[in-house]
């Protein structure tokens, strides 16, 4: 299992990283889906994203959460979600702003504790 962002995320070892584990290889299909949507659509939400894509928000905010910590997409404004509730925008990054990022503040052989 690839380190996080480029997997997904998990807590503590036992059925959170067994779970991690088991999405992986769909988590990184969404994840190279909804970077290759938003860079076609600029400033949708994640929610937005997931619908155009018809996917569960469930499975696909992680995801962007997982292109923005590896920089691969930044906030472009605000907007709503289905629910009324705020949420930011996404656009892709650009090669400039990658290169600009600083490493990683995190051991990425560490669990994600949130």
């Amino acid at each position: 299992m690839t380190a996080y962002p480029n997997s997904p995320g998990y807590k503590e070892n036992g059925t959170s990283k067994d779970a991690a584990r088991n999405i992986e290889s769909q988590a990184k299909r969404d994840r190279d889906e909804a970077l290759g949507y938003i860079r076609g659509n600029p400033g949708k939400t994640a929610d937005e994203v997931a619908e155009a894509l018809n996917k569960s928000i469930l499975s696909i905010r992680p995801r962007i959460s997982e292109l923005k910590t590896a920089g691969l997409v930044t906030k472009s404004g605000r907007g709503t979600n289905a629910s009324g509730h705020s949420a930011y925008r996404w656009r892709a990054t650009t090669t400039a702003e990658q290169k600009d990022l600083p490493p990683p503040a995190y051991d990425p052989e560490d669990p994600i504790d949130f």
